[in-house]
């Protein structure tokens, strides 16, 4: 429905108006053959009046009735009121005898202070719209006529002026028609019918409003337009961003004190009077709107900056020498060599032939549980390792991390300078041609950080909900079995069982190898440096269901392409899920691409080489360094944001969280103090950050998409980081809601209920480190949920599997496997799996 527009308009004009252009009106009827006939001399002007709205098609008949039933009414009949019967918007009351028919609708439509807006409309727009109209008198044309020109030259009088006039609102009512005076307003044929120019006049008109309306966005402006340096406000400033006083409401004087302005947004009822603030009524600004759409609140900040991301030469990231002696980079083993230089899967079995392409027993996963993960070297946060502080020092950068805490803010920052940019499947088969093209929720989940100061420099830690509970994740111990599986001899890795003696003591323990680089203002730490790196990826249903990890260990890859048990399935879902982090990391690690590893924990299936331009062109687009320039802008941002949510408590450790939201146009970062010295049950103190990007190729505003994936063109980022001026509890509130997307529901194992999953939970101990009795302490029962059919269907495809595996080991039980380099027979398939594998007491 279309709201209700009210203006107000003194009295008396538009009473005089309705009664001299009704005697105009009058004198000159001229009928034409299909017209109505025009009313007579001693028609009643609000009968002409009548005739006029109701021709118009816009306006109810009950109040053309009322009007046009007032001249037959009684003299002696007292006044009554009569409600209209389709919208109930206004009231009519007939008047005491003597009272002018013109000013009776003035006082009808007036008798709530304001015109109804839908009768303002028609009487504005009567002229623009005759030509879809039906014929009408000329005299009642020229009274539309008049009406309009009143309308539109009148301005709503103050409260005084309205008083003033109202009292001499009688006296003009006792005047008679005659003796008014009247316009002179010449008579205007009707108009033709519309011609197909006309309208494409109008709609080049429209579309003229539209481009001039576009120019005044700061998105559509041209890059010279923009400040090149950066640019930082405090309070409104001087960069026309202040709202005027035709806001929702009330209108507040804000201040340049930071603690005023954080006070005048607290929705607290208790405000001192002391406040510097005052507020005054205003009318709502209903300017340029919709009449059934509300203004948008304007934005309030208390601190701004903003600048631009120029295109540069020079590398995003330079290389720096590890502070300490390193381990030697680690090789592949049995011969997977292979799959760096030659695209496509490689099957560790061939299907058809039933040939295996590497060792056989590369088949067979050792268990996790076997595996001595405390004889490897352990993983060091950032704030932990004692390398990456000195280096931050060294090279005077105020932030050091690692890729598993930054990868997730250089993710978000890509949505926001993307526009959310789909991913490229063109290259699937015609399984995946209606698939959804977007990220997955994992991918587009919230980023936690730690910031951890310490005299002027941050180690940036990962600090997300799923941190809480990576111990119960098979997946983040399996990661690190099979790298060394696989770059290890069957010799080489058999001390690492925990069943086997440990391998010998070295008489210097160095660390593992890391990559170390730096940018204008971070040091990065990547694990492992050179030419690829390895990713191992479990199936679909590992990844979805991983409590129930044991049965469904029985999925298998069964075909190269297909959209269930096939090696297309995981490709896809890697593009969706993975690659934008693996760009990443690659780049950090200057490496030229990854090969992953297919597996089900108890199985490997192949391998694949992925380099960083098929990475590139699944994720930003195909040309020469789309991806580097990509990376360079993402870099580049997220030193600004980092500053800025340092700034917001400088000297002290914060935790940030990042979030691009799929409908939003911005990114938020709530920042909050690690360690607040506040009361027991009072929140700590926090900062809401809101971060803006437009795009520019050349001088040239477009699309972050079309930004991204234009390789031959110059691009310009001009961005903005805005510290809002919210309340605290409006800023926490806005954070437990990003917090609450953080979170994923742990589907129960088959055999389990809500009773004894939780035993289960606190049994698991992939680590092997023993603890005491009862393990660690289970999460609340709401985290658990009972398995949906669609989890259902991928238990049953691993039960099919693991009944196909069975029957298969049976059938080839004592026979020799078939290699590419020569036979492996039987008994020398046993003694290597042997030392995988616990013997069993006699």
């Amino acid at each position: 429905m279309r709201g209700i527009q009210r203006s107000r308009l003194p009295l008396p004009r538009l009473s005089r108006c309705l009664s001299s252009a009704a005697a105009e009106a009058l004198p000159e009827p001229q009928p034409k053959p299909d017209a109505p006939s025009p009313p007579s001399a001693t028609s009643d002007p609000s009968d002409v009046l009548a005739r006029t709205l109701r021709n118009s098609g816009s306006i109810d008949t009950t109040l053309a009735d009322t009007l046009r039933a007032q001249r037959k009414a009684p003299s002696n009949r007292p006044a009554a009121s009569v409600r209209t019967k389709s919208s109930g918007l206004f009231t009519v009351e007939l008047p005491k005898v003597g009272v002018e028919p013109s000013n009776l609708l003035a006082r009808t439509l007036r008798n709530d202070g304001s015109i109804d807006g839908t009768l303002l409309r028609t009487l504005q727009t009567q002229g623009l719209d005759r030509q879809r109209e039906p014929a009408v008198p000329e005299n009642a044309e020229r009274l539309g006529e008049i009406l309009r020109k009143t309308l539109k030259s009148t301005k709503p009088p103050s409260t005084s002026e309205t008083q003033l006039e109202s009292s001499q609102s009688n006296k003009d009512d006792a005047k008679p028609l005659a003796d008014q005076s009247v316009p002179s307003v010449a008579a205007k044929p009707a108009s033709a019918a519309p011609t197909k120019s006309s309208q494409k006049k109008k709609k080049k008109k429209k579309a003229k409003k539209a481009k001039q309306a576009r120019e005044v966005d700061s998105a559509y402006r041209p890059l010279n337009s923009v400040p090149k340096s950066t640019v930082v406000t405090t309070g409104w400033g001087q960069d026309q961003l202040q709202p005027t006083n035709k806001t929702i409401g009330t209108t507040e004087t804000l201040t340049d004190d930071t603690t005023a302005l954080e006070n005048a947004s607290s929705k607290t009822s208790d405000t001192p009077k002391d406040t510097p603030t005052s507020k005054a009524k205003t009318r709502l600004d209903r300017s340029g709107l919709a009449p059934h759409l509300q203004p948008s609140p304007s934005l309030s900040y208390i601190r701004r900056i903003e600048g631009l991301l120029e295109p540069s030469d020079s590398p995003t990231l330079e290389s720096v020498e590890p502070p300490s002696e390193q381990y030697p980079i680690a090789r592949l083993s049995h011969g997977l060599e292979r799959v760096l230089f030659n695209p496509g899967i490689h099957w560790l079995q061939d299907p058809r032939s039933k040939v295996y392409n590497f060792p056989p027993y590369l088949e067979m996963i050792p268990k996790v549980t076997d595996f001595a993960f405390e004889r490897l070297g352990s993983f060091i946060k950032s704030s932990r390792d004692n390398d990456l502080w000195d280096l931050a020092r060294r090279e005077k950068r105020t932030f050091a991390g690692s890729t598993s805490s930054l990868s997730g803010m250089l993710s978000h920052i890509y949505f926001l300078l993307s526009g959310d940019k789909e991913v490229n499947t063109d290259n699937l088969s015609r399984h995946f041609g209606k698939e959804p093209r977007d990220f997955t929720s994992g991918q587009r989940m919230p980023a936690s950080v730690i910031l951890n100061h310490n005299d002027g420099v941050y180690a940036i830690d990962s600090d997300s909900e799923k941190d809480r509970f990576a111990d119960k994740n098979i997946l983040t111990w399996m990661g690190t079995l099979l790298e060394k599986f696989l770059t290890s001899s069957p010799e080489e890795f058999a001390p690492y069982m925990r069943f086997n003696p440990p391998p010998p003591q070295v008489e210097k323990r160095l660390r593992d190898a890391y990559r170390f680089a730096k940018a204008s203002s971070i040091s990065i730490r990547l694990p492992g440096t050179g030419v690829f790196d390895i990713k191992t990826r479990a199936c679909l249903p590992i990844r979805m269901d991983l409590l129930n990890f044991e049965e469904n260990s029985g999925y298998l890859l069964r075909s190269q392409t297909g959209k269930m048990e096939s090696f297309e399935r995981e490709y896809y879902d890697l593009i969706r899920s993975a690659f934008l982090k693996y760009s990443f990391q690659v780049r950090i690690g200057n490496m030229d691409g990854v090969i992953v590893a297919y597996h089900n924990t108890a199985r490997i299936f192949g391998f694949q080489y992925i380099s960083l331009q098929e990475m590139d062109e699944a994720i930003f687009g195909s040309g020469p360094g789309v991806g580097d320039r990509v990376f360079e802008k993402c870099v580049g941002l997220l030193e600004k944001v980092l500053e800025e949510a340092a700034a917001c408590f400088p000297g002290e450790s914060v935790k940030c969280t990042f979030e691009k939201l799929n409908t939003d146009s911005v990114m938020n970062v709530w920042v909050q103090q690690e360690k607040a010295d506040v009361a027991e049950g009072e929140a700590a103190p926090i900062k809401q950050l809101e971060v803006k990007v437009s795009n520019f190729l050349g001088q040239m505003p477009v699309r972050g998409s079309t930004a991204v994936a234009a390789a031959d063109e110059p691009w310009t980022t001009h961005w903005s980081i805005s510290r809002l001026m919210s309340s605290k509890a409006d800023i926490h509130l806005a954070l437990d809601a990003a917090k609450s997307r953080q979170f994923r529901y742990i589907d129960i194992p088959t055999g389990l209920d809500m009773k004894t999953v939780g035993a289960m939970w606190s049994a698991l101990n992939f680590g092997g480190v023993e603890r005491a009795e009862g393990g660690t302490e289970p999460p609340p029962i709401h985290y658990f949920k009972e398995a949906g059919p669609r989890t259902q269907e991928l238990r049953d495809l691993a039960r099919a599997g693991r009944a196909h595996t069975e029957k298969k080991m049976v059938e080839e039980a004592g026979q020799a496997k078939v290699w590419v380099n020569g036979t492996v027979e039987w008994t020398e398939l046993q003694k290597v799996l042997e030392l995988f594998r616990a013997k069993e007491a006699e």
